[in-house]
């Protein structure tokens, strides 16, 4: 059975840590096909088809397994152990330290699986990451700093895990498609240029493709529009900014290559529901 006081579920996140499955029933509950599901066997192995792909996953093994994917559990052995964390595609933008880090993002933009065998003191470095994510999240709401902790403990096992990805040969005879390479280029570029570069046009001049083109590839690979990742960056590095009280508001706009502090502060309040000024207050406060 899985064991109840070791999983939290939160909106758009689900933390499991060594849960010890004896049953196909009790992974089927645990899995979640509308998130991006990391998954490391602890002990035992399973035999796992995801799509048309069959897979076997043993001890130190770790399993990246894309949203919307069909996942089905062929066989198991009686003694597994795993731990797993799944999240939606909303979650981990809205919890990135710096969007688009492509170091971890192509993880995300794959529909492929992709699995990696860790050396031990990867994966006791990894379960003591979603260790950390666990305590976090089982923090009471009247955690002043909860959201925070969150987010960098999250944070840190996705920069942990694409450290392993680069030292990894696996990495190599990874294929993505022609839209994902598109997509990928695309974040690179707007992690660059998101400052000054406000309009999907400037991107898909730099690609050599319409804008049309771009808007409807990223909207068919990642779900958003090219335009809601740009003004998200815009705002990412706004809230950045902010957090510097000797910088003003007029000085962060025209950083941000805005005609003036008033623009700036109608884009900031549409995508926030605060000010500019109210954001900062409210930093403060805490």
């Amino acid at each position: 059975m899985v064991r109840k006081n070791s999983k939290y579920h939160h909106i758009g996140l689900q933390v499991y840590i060594l849960e010890k499955l004896t049953s196909k029933i009790d992974f089927t509950k645990l899995f979640n096909a509308n998130h991006f599901s990391i998954l490391l066997v602890n002990s035992g192995s399973l035999f796992i088809q995801i799509n048309d792909k069959e897979v076997t996953v043993s001890v130190n093994d770790i399993l990246v397994i894309p949203r919307k994917t069909s996942c089905e559990i062929l066989a198991m052995s009686n003694q597994l152990q795993i731990c797993l964390l799944s999240f939606t595609t909303d979650f981990v933008l809205e919890n990135s330290i710096r969007r688009p880090h492509i170091g971890y993002f192509e993880f995300f933009i794959t529909k492929l699986s992709s699995k990696i065998f860790l050396k031990n003191k990867d994966a006791a470095l990894l379960i003591d990451s979603l260790m950390l994510i666990n305590s976090k999240v089982l923090h009471p709401k009247s955690h002043i700093y909860k959201n925070e902790t969150i987010l960098f403990s999250f944070n840190l096992l996705l920069y942990e895990l694409a450290g392993i990805y680069h030292r990894s040969s696996w990495h190599i005879s990874l294929h993505h498609s022609k839209k994902e390479k598109l997509v990928i280029q695309f974040f690179k570029i707007l992690e660059m240029n998101c400052k000054e570069q406000h309009g999907v046009k400037y991107y898909a001049n730099t690609l050599e493709v319409t804008t049309d083109h771009l808007s409807k590839t990223v909207k068919q690979v990642t779900q958003k529009t090219a335009k809601q990742f740009i003004e998200e960056a815009i705002v990412l590095e706004a809230k950045i900014l902010l957090q510097n009280n000797h910088l003003t508001i007029l000085y962060i706009a025209e950083e941000l290559q805005f005609t003036d502090s008033s623009a700036f502060s109608n884009f900031f309040k549409k995508h926030t529901s605060l000010s500019p000024t109210e954001y900062r207050t409210r930093l403060n406060l805490h």
